[in-house]
């Protein structure tokens, strides 16, 4: 029978705290208790370690960085990492055993595309989204040239969807270190030459470590070198064969209950499809949420849970789809419902759950930061989406004190001077600059000329304490890359 992963409320646990004092002394868990389990994730919150909404203790925990020996400090959020350990079926309670982070790229910006939310590392197309998490840089002041270390979700068209971005170097210097993972294309045996993505390798020095494959197009590897650019070809003085799935396959002995997030990377049924190259599975007894079997395609990002057999195959209970997170909320909190995990801010409410990712950029800086850290009149960034008549937080941010606030949200009437959008107005004035979905400066005739019920706008202004005085709305659109 397939283990599901049951988390248990907060409610159940203190009712289980507050039990008659006169009941059995509780005895420590049973064997039959205890299973293992898996995640494949975002680090979306620390205190434990979350991911996938799993809240793992780390008192034990073996840290693995890029396959050397690391600390939990190592650790961000946003980071995609592996985490094996035990989970307790009573109580929910996980204990992790190993934690593995393997970034996907590291090396030199050569090309942006600011308009579309993308940019190449050692010929890898990252994308960035509402969601990527930076640190020592924004995607507004990353500059060609920049060193990034990025890990994130692969997506089809050999690009990554960045989870975390970290500046490493304004620069490249001498001695770097650069590596790249990715499917080998165009091998020219002759010239020693291959490349990754779009980047032209030269492989003449580099020692091979290939696990007794042969060097040959698809093969996944990854690609080191600290030699600089020649004539736009990269040196390599390393190559190993990896496994496309991260080698998750390590991370049970017989099956385990399993949880990963990410894209379907190939597909070709509802029976037979990949997510991040893990091999899913689905049979009738499968739950969907917020979609259908149908609604299984290339390129479509999802949360599954399930059992990990020996084979390697992940037989999914449950897939959730993952909603684009459009609305964008930046303001003072106003109240906080520790007991609902909720939070106001424009007079919405808005929910939190455990796959809300927490940061702290505030100069508090608290890394375990979570609702209970935050008091009221503080400035919170939330991005969320809608589930049913709930909004739902799927990254909350604090910062330090501001002055303007922001709202992006689909409108729900028109009345010009102003819009509504989740019930807050938004006026205009003659000082207001308006932009088209292109990004494109235009006049307020003919922004309310294009604006229409369900137009996603973005208000940027002053709110006092019912509507916002707007400087800025701009119309903005959802697309593939992301909510930005």
């Amino acid at each position: 029978m397939k283990t599901r992963l049951l988390l248990t409320s907060l409610t159940a646990l203190a009712l289980a705290a507050c039990s008659d004092s006169d009941s059995t002394t509780s005895q420590p868990p049973s064997s039959a208790d205890i299973s293992d389990i898996a995640v494949a994730g975002r680090i979306t919150a620390f205190g434990s370690v979350v991911a996938n909404g799993v809240h793992f203790g780390t008192d034990s925990a073996t840290v693995m960085m890029n396959g050397e020996p690391g600390t939990l400090s190592d650790l961000r959020v946003g980071m995609i990492v592996a985490i094996e350990g035990t989970i307790n079926n009573v109580t929910g309670e996980a204990v992790a055993t190993q934690i593995s982070f393997l970034d996907d790229v590291e090396g030199p910006v050569t090309s942006m595309n600011k308009a579309q939310s993308t940019f190449v590392v050692l010929g890898r197309t990252i994308v960035v989204d509402e969601l990527t998490v930076f640190e020592d840089a924004t995607f507004d002041d990353l500059a060609l040239g920049n060193v990034v270390q990025v890990s994130g979700q692969r997506r089809n068209e050999e690009r990554i969807q960045a989870t975390y971005i970290r500046r490493t170097a304004n620069s490249y210097q001498v001695g770097m270190r650069m590596e790249v993972k990715g499917a080998i294309s165009d091998l020219d045996i002759g010239t020693n030459r291959f490349r990754i993505g779009s980047q032209v390798c030269d492989y003449s020095g580099a020692a091979l470590d290939l696990g007794g494959a042969d060097l040959a197009n698809g093969l996944y590897v990854e690609a080191s070198s600290d030699s600089p650019m020649s004539n736009g070809v990269r040196l390599l003085d390393q190559i190993q064969a990896r496994d496309q799935n991260r080698d998750r396959d390590q991370l049970c002995d017989s099956e385990c209950t399993f949880e990963i997030e990410g894209f379907i990377t190939s597909f070709t049924s509802i029976t037979e499809f990949a997510v991040d190259a893990q091999a899913v599975t689905t049979d009738e007894n499968t739950i969907y949420v917020n979609g259908t079997a149908d609604t299984l395609a290339m390129d479509v990002k999802v949360a599954v849970d399930g059992t990990l057999n020996a084979n390697d195959m992940l037989l999914a209970d449950r897939i959730v789809f993952r909603l684009p997170s459009e609305i964008e909320i930046e303001a003072d909190v106003e109240a906080i419902a520790i007991e609902t995990d909720e939070v106001t801010l424009l007079g919405i409410v808005v929910q939190t759950n455990e796959d809300t990712l927490f940061q702290d950029q505030s100069t508090y800086s608290i890394r375990d930061f979570g609702l209970v850290d935050l008091a009221a009149s503080e400035r919170i960034a939330i991005r969320a989406y809608v589930d049913g008549d709930s909004l739902i937080a799927s990254r909350l941010v604090r910062y330090d004190a501001g002055t303007e606030v922001i709202l992006k949200a689909p409108v729900e009437a028109i009345a010009r001077p102003g819009v509504t959008m989740l019930g807050v107005i938004a006026t205009s004035s003659d000082e207001t600059t308006f932009q088209d979905a292109d990004k494109e400066v235009i006049t307020a005739d003919a922004f309310f000329e294009a604006v229409d019920i369900g137009s996603l706008v973005r208000a940027t202004g002053t709110y006092d304490g019912t509507s916002i005085l707007a400087s800025k709305m701009f119309l903005r659109e959802c697309q593939n890359t992301g909510c930005l």
